[in-house]
C-alpha cells in the first residue's frame, strides 16, 4: 500500500497536478494583493440630489413618528425596489440593516468610516448617500440610503460573499483546472507507457488508441511515432520468425536427401560405380544447402533496415548487359533466347553488387518458368524521374491470387515446386528487397497471351 501510495506521489500526473496548482494559486494571491493595493472598492462622487432628497424625506417622517423604532424602520419597504435603508449607531459604529445580500459590502465600509457631512460613494454593485442625523428611542443614528446597481459587475457578486468563501471558491478552482491540465498531458504518456510495456511483454499488435493519436500537439506526435515504431517492430519480428520457420521447412528436404544419399553410399561401399553415384548426389545436396544458407543471409541483411547502401554512379547500360550475359550462360542449357534493348550511356546512383544481383535474379527466375526453345525480353524505359526495367517471359504465368505473394520468401506456386524449377522461391524476395532498398518498387503481372512480366522502377 505505502509503495503504491509512493508511486503515485511519484508520477509525472501528480508533479504537474502539484505544479500547476501551486503556480494557480500563487498567481491568485499575487494578483489580489496587487489589485487590493491598486484597485479602490469605492469612489466619492459628488452628492446624489435624488438620494439626499429621498433621505431628508426619510428623515423628517421618522421625526414625526413618535412610535418609529429601528426595527419597524429597517423592515420598511420603500417605493422603489433596490433600495435600502441602514442606520449606523455613532457611539459604537454599528450599522443596523436588512438582510439584502447587495449590503453585505457595504455595512463593513460604514462600520470602519466616518463622514461629518453628507456624500454618495459609488461602490461596484451600489450607491450609499448618507449620513443625515436622526434620533430613534431617544437614541442618535446616522441615516443612509443605498441603491442597487442596475447592472451589478461580477465582481459585486463576489464581494457579498463571505470570506473564507472567496478564498477557498478559487482554490477549489484552480486545483480543478490544474488537475484537468495535468490529467490531458499525462494521460497519452502513461497510455504509451502501457503500450510500450505490452510490446515488450511479446504483444506485438499494441497501439496507442485512436483518441490519442488524433491529438495535433507534441503528445499526438509523439503517440503517432510510436504508432510507426511499433508497426515496423512487428514487421521486422513477424518477418524474422516467418523466415526462421521457413528456413526450417526448407531446409528439412534438402537435409533428409542427403541423409537418404549418405546412407546409400554406406550400403554401396563395394560398389565403386553406385557410390559414386551416391556420393555425387550427396555433392549437389551440399551445394544446394549452401546456395539456400548464402540467400538466406542476403536476404536477412537486406530485410536489416539499417543496412547501409554503397551508392555511387553506375554505368547502367554496361551493368544490364553482364546480368543478361549471366542470364544468357544459363538460358543456354534450355536453348532459350535472351532479347534485350539496353539504351547506352544510362548512369544511376545505386549499389552495384546489390542491383546487379536484383536484376539477375529476376533473369534467373525467367530463365527457370520459361519453356525450352523459348524467348526473354528485356525493355528499359526511361523518363525524367526513374528508369524501368521489365523482364517478360514465355512462361505459364501464375495465378492471379499468387501474383502479391511472389515476393515473399519461401513462396513458390505449386505446380513449380519440383526439384528442377521449385528453386527455394528466394530469389524475387531478395530482388523484392534490393529495390526497396534503393526506394524504387517491383512489381509482377501476367501477360495476355501467356508468361509474366517482372517490372523494375529505379529513381533517377
Amino acid at each position: 500500500m505505502l509503495n503504491k501510495i509512493t508511486k503515485s506521489l511519484s508520477s509525472i500526473a501528480f508533479k504537474l497536478f502539484i505544479s500547476f496548482w501551486l503556480f494557480a494559486i500563487l498567481s491568485i494571491a499575487l494578483t489580489r494583493v496587487i489589485s487590493t493595493q491598486l484597485a479602490e472598492e469605492s469612489v466619492l462622487m459628488p452628492l446624489h440630489k435624488k438620494d439626499i432628497h429621498r433621505l431628508k424625506y426619510l428623515k423628517k417622517r421618522i421625526e414625526r413618528s413618535e412610535t418609529i423604532t429601528v426595527n419597524r424602520l429597517l423592515a420598511k419597504n420603500l417605493p422603489l425596489r433596490g433600495e435600502a435603508i441602514l442606520l449606523k449607531d455613532p457611539a459604537t459604529t454599528k450599522v443596523f440593516a436588512n438582510k439584502n445580500r447587495f449590503l453585505n459590502p457595504l455595512i463593513p465600509y460604514l462600520e470602519t468610516n466616518s463622514f461629518d457631512s453628507p456624500a454618495s460613494i459609488q461602490f461596484a454593485n451600489a450607491r450609499i448617500t448618507g449620513p443625515l442625523n436622526t434620533t430613534i428611542a431617544n437614541t442618535n443614528y446616522q441615516l443612509y440610503i443605498a441603491v442597487k446597481g442596475d447592472n451589478p459587475h461580477f465582481s459585486s457578486y463576489v464581494m457579498q460573499l463571505p470570506k473564507w468563501a472567496r478564498i477557498i471558491i478559487p482554490v477549489i478552482v484552480s486545483m480543478l483546472l490544474a488537475w484537468l491540465l495535468a490529467r490531458s498531458l499525462s494521460r497519452p504518456l502513461v497510455k504509451i507507457k502501457h503500450a510500450a510495456a505490452k510490446i515488450g511483454n511479446g504483444q506485438l499488435t499494441t497501439r496507442v488508441d485512436h483518441n490519442t493519436t488524433k491529438r495535433i500537439d507534441e503528445l499526438g506526435d509523439l503517440s503517432r511515432s510510436f504508432n510507426q515504431m511499433a508497426e515496423k517492430l512487428e514487421q521486422n519480428i513477424t518477418a524474422h520468425q516467418r523466415l526462421l520457420g521457413d528456413v526450417s521447412h526448407e531446409l528439412r528436404s534438402p537435409m533428409t536427401r542427403l541423409q537418404m544419399a549418405i546412407g546409400l553410399a554406406l550400403q554401396s561401399i563395394d560398389n565403386k560405380e553406385t557410390l559414386i553415384t551416391h556420393l555425387s548426389r550427396c555433392e549437389l545436396e551440399v551445394t544446394r544447402l549452401d546456395d539456400m544458407i548464402a540467400e538466406v543471409l542476403s536476404l536477412s541483411r537486406l530485410e536489416n533496415t539499417i543496412q547501409h547502401l554503397s551508392l555511387q554512379t553506375c554505368d547502367l547500360s554496361s551493368l544490364l548487359n553482364a546480368c543478361i550475359t549471366d542470364g544468357q550462360y544459363l538460358a543456354n542449357n534450355k536453348s532459350i533466347t535472351i532479347n534485350a534493348k539496353v539504351p547506352k550511356a544510362v548512369t544511376i546512383q545505386a549499389d552495384g553488387k546489390l542491383l546487379a544481383s536484383a536484376i539477375t535474379n529476376v533473369l534467373i527466375n525467367a530463365v527457370k518458368y520459361s519453356p525450352a526453345n523459348s524467348t526473354i525480353n528485356v525493355f528499359t524505359l526511361l523518363s525524367d524521374k526513374d528508369i524501368t526495367i521489365q523482364v517478360v517471359d514465355s512462361g505459364p504465368g501464375v495465378p492471379e491470387e499468387s501474383i502479391n505473394q511472389l515476393f515473399q520468401p519461401f513462396y513458390r506456386v505449386e505446380h513449380a515446386r519440383d526439384r528442377d524449377t521449385g528453386g527455394t522461391g528466394l530469389g524475387l524476395a531478395i530482388a523484392h528487397q534490393a529495390i526497396l532498398a534503393h526506394n524504387g518498387n517491383i512489381f509482377a503481372q501476367n501477360n495476355e497471351s501467356n508468361g509474366l512480366t517482372v517490372t523494375l522502377v529505379l529513381p533517377r
